[in-house]
């Protein structure tokens, strides 16, 4: 179409101030539009309005956030096209390969969605809203021609709660006039922030795994839709200039050359509406295109274009902030350059409509014609933990079936990393690289992603198998097994396994994060249980150690025992029970035994506050309320010493930097000594640096001491004539972005139970301590270092012989420290069971001497 850049131009020079023939412009529907931030609900009432007599806007509901707030896509384009949604759906499905049935009618469409509000705080993108639709709309009813072969998908708040906590708090500090001195309360937001969701969650990373209500709803919409283009709109640092596309390095291998040149040529787009306005930008200098749970990532791991934008502001800037430069960044700048830029994107994927159709085509089938990556199959062995691995597939839209079992193969296995025989079994899952998904799976499965370069914006290893703590073998051909669509089930009602023979006992499998949701219910309904902590066997089946029993001598005072136990574990769903009618073992003790330990409830306290990390409290939080739904009491750091110690039995100390004055180290020293069980993640270990008594030694011995001293100085010696310019690269060489480590475990230690002897943590940080002595350094990393993603050289040596898990014991209590963050996003599905076990496991463990 000759009159699109015509068009564009037009738009563009005169996108602000525009009235709308007989509609409200946002700034006469807001009075102070452009000035200050509104609700949430306020800015739907204003899309809402507008859509209500115009044939060229539709918007959906897709579902609702966790405090209750709707979510909902705006969609724009010809009123005929609107009225052809389903079939426009319908074709891009088809097209994908998504669906074998082709639709009556093939309507083919470019499909272009900018995603607002995904940082709560980052209020301009949701504020930049209305202006963006009203532009579009108006446009629209100009030049209809122009919107034949698109449809524009907004969703104009992708965190509604953490939106409308940061609006109220700027409503609530605000004064009549700004203030843009930094200084002002309005710009020095409390915690928590809106930046996360009610949970606390960081959105923005969450698109991959889903842990997240608003999360799931948003992917579960993208995915029936699987647009060509998705921009992703965000805020940084209130001085930075806008960032737009193209990104930087490292791209992910599997990118095709067409997703990087379009993104190019966006930028040069926008860039070209910049330079007229003499806006300052930048681009390629910092977000990477690797980690597969962003914005901009996973839409492009789907076969869209994906990219991210960041505006100048953030919590800081408030309705107004002085810059460096001496000007005032106002809630309109933000507005005036959120809509150029999406409409930018709009244009840009306007005009190639038609290629964006065609690349995204040969996307999916490449896809199943010619899979990119090294494997082309997969087994992932039956596991515990199989549902909820399955679950995520499916989110996905990853296709799996179940094997028959009876081949015989050869393949990669991931523990030994060798190549070795494996024997198919019924219920493993398998897996093909030629489907659909393709890429999607194959960046979720593999073990260490290429990086061309290593500075990265976020963790650079996520396999799922090493998640969820999954054997897996990969193939290098498309293997054919016998499968099906569903798993075989067991059915365990109670009338199939009571028959005439009274329950002694119930046995759980103690192997999961599930098992921990089954043992927290049942505590909730006052059952007594006891856990195994020496192994043993019964009819001829080993008992590891953590297994749990529920014996009815135990448990006398319930009534009717049986059926009790047996509606609760249905109601759980939960299969991976036993029962026994006798209390003889075969060997190792019999059920009356020493064998077997009392299992206490946990009573479990945990801080909130300034000084605990923000997403490290909301993970505590989730874990607790949504993934084994216990209870938990949460209070801020500052009225720590208004607590009743006593009324607690565990307390959690979530990652954060705390003042503990000498007092408050004596009432956990004491509280701990009592009996208590305190668990410390992360650099909250630093907490109790101060205490003689409960604390992580930097060396154990004055050999490593020296050692480190004597490195040290060597690196300084070595850094005398080291370029100025090549500073970030040689701090590299001591960090990590996020990398899986492989480490040894106790499976004989509480804390070990049903983890099995090899366990892959997520390493976020670069602190290291050496193996404990007057410790049970449970998980620990071998001599030989197994590293999976990125860590510098550096940090890497000191890996070895370091601790990940300890336990201390002092008195009747102990204090577990976890190095690394078991719950970090709470993706790591192995993680979340190894995090159970320090709270559910709390049989007594003797001092180490």
């Amino acid at each position: 179409m000759k009159n699109v850049w015509i068009f564009w131009t037009m738009l563009f020079f005169t996108f602000t101030g525009v009235s709308q023939k007989d509609k409200l412009s946002p700034g006469q529907f807001f009075p102070r539009y452009g000035k200050e931030y509104h609700f949430h609900s306020d800015i739907m009432r204003y899309v809402h309005h507008v859509s209500l007599n115009n044939p060229h806007m539709v918007v959906k509901n897709i579902g609702e956030s966790y405090q209750g707030r709707p979510l909902h896509l705006i969609f724009i384009s010809l009123a005929s096209n609107l009225s052809r949604l389903e079939d426009i759906q319908q074709t891009q499905m088809y097209n994908a390969g998504l669906t074998s049935s082709r639709p009556e009618k093939i309507v083919e469409k470019a499909l272009v969605w900018s995603s607002f509000g995904t940082h709560g705080n980052e209020a301009g993108t949701t504020g930049s809203v209305p202006q963006i639709v009203f532009e579009l709309l108006q446009k629209l009813d100009d030049q209809p021609d122009i919107f034949d072969d698109i449809v524009i998908v907004i969703d104009p708040c992708v965190n509604p709660d953490g939106y409308d906590r940061y609006v109220h708090f700027i409503k609530s500090t605000s004064h009549q006039r700004w203030i843009p001195d930094p200084n002002h309360r309005e710009h020095m937001e409390p915690w928590p922030s809106g930046r996360s969701n009610h949970y606390m969650f960081d959105l923005n990373r969450d698109w991959a795994w889903q842990t997240q209500k608003e999360s799931r709803e948003r992917v579960k919409a993208y995915n029936e839709w699987l647009p060509h283009v998705h921009a992703d709109f965000h805020e940084m640092g209130y001085n930075a200039n806008y960032y737009f596309a193209p990104a930087a390095q490292p791209y992910h291998e599997f990118l095709t050359d067409f997703q990087r040149e379009f993104q190019i040529e966006v930028g040069k787009n926008h860039a070209r509406y910049f330079d007229q306005r003499g806006w300052l930008y930048w681009t390629r200098e910092l977000f990477d295109l690797m980690y597969p749970s962003y914005g901009d990532t996973y839409p492009s791991y789907n076969g869209a274009v994906g990219m991210t934008y960041e505006m100048a502001g953030n919590t800081a800037s408030g309705r107004a902030i002085q810059l460096k430069n001496g000007d005032t960044l106002s809630v309109q700048d933000k507005i005036d350059r959120n809509t150029v830029v999406a409409l930018s994107t709009v244009e840009t994927a306007a005009r190639s409509h038609q290629k964006l159709i065609d690349q995204m085509k040969k996307f999916y089938r490449d896809a199943q014609e010619n899979p990119p990556g090294k494997f082309k199959s997969y087994i992932i062995r039956n596991h515990p933990s199989q549902q909820r691995l399955t679950d995520l597939l499916e989110k996905n839209q990853i296709r799996f079936t179940f094997a028959e079992g009876g081949e015989k193969l050869t393949g990669y296995r991931y523990s030994t990393r060798q190549i070795e025989n494996v024997n198919v079994e019924e219920g493993d899952i398998i897996i093909r690289a030629a489907q659909p998904k393709s890429v999607l799976l194959q960046v979720l499965m593999e073990e260490s992603p290429v990086l061309t370069d290593s500075m990265t914006y976020d963790i650079t290893a996520w396999s799922l198998p090493m998640a969820f703590g999954a054997d897996c073998y990969a193939f290098s051909s498309d293997i054919r097994v016998k499968s099906t669509d569903m798993p075989r089930k067991k059915n365990r009602s109670p009338e199939m396994m009571t028959g005439e023979t009274a329950v002694y006992s119930f046995e759980i499998e103690w192997n999961d994060v599930s098992s921990t949701r089954v043992v927290a219910a049942l505590h909730q309904k006052g059952f007594m249980m006891r856990t195994t902590v020496r192994e043993s066997s019964f009819g001829g089946r080993s008992i590891p150690r953590g297994t749990v029993f529920i014996h009815k001598d135990d448990n006398r005072r319930v009534p009717d025992f049986e059926k009790a136990v047996y509606e609760l574990l249905k109601s759980l769903d939960f299969q991976r029970f036993h029962v026994h009618t006798s209390g003889f073992s075969d060997a190792g003790g019999d059920l009356g035994g020493n064998y077997y330990e009392y299992l206490d409830p946990p009573k479990v306290l945990t801080f909130s506050g300034r000084h605990a990390n923000q997403q490290a409290t909301g993970e505590v939080w989730y874990y607790f309320d949504q993934i084994i739904e216990d209870n938990l009491h949460i209070v801020d750091w500052e009225m720590f010493d208004r607590v009743d110690l006593a009324a607690f039995n565990t307390m959690i100390l979530p990652e954060g930097y705390y003042p503990v004055e000498a007092s408050q180290l004596q009432k956990l020293e004491d509280w701990v000594t009592r009996g208590g069980r305190l668990i410390v993640i992360g650099y909250a270990v630093s907490a109790l640096s101060g205490s003689e008594n409960l604390r992580l030694q930097r060396f154990v011995t004055e050999e490593e001491q020296k050692k480190s001293e004597s490195e040290y100085l060597a690196r300084q010696l070595n850094n005398r004539t080291q370029p100025f310019g090549d500073t970030d690269r040689q701090q590299l060489s001591r960090l990590t972005s996020g990398a899986i480590i492989s480490n040894e475990v106790d499976p004989t230690h509480p804390l070990g139970y049903g983890i099995g002897s090899r366990y892959h943590s997520l390493k976020t940080s670069s602190v290291t301590y050496p193996l404990q002595k007057g410790m049970w350094n449970v998980v620990r990393i071998p001599e030989e270092t197994i590293v999976y993603g990125f860590v510098g050289h550096h940090l890497q040596n000191l890996l070895s012989n370091t601790v990940t898990v300890a336990m201390q014991q002092q008195g009747r209590g102990s204090v577990v420290y976890f190095l690394d963050n078991p719950l970090f996003r709470c993706f790591w599905d192995r993680g979340l069971f190894l995090f159970s076990n320090a709270v559910f496991q709390n049989s007594r463990v003797s001092p180490l001497y």
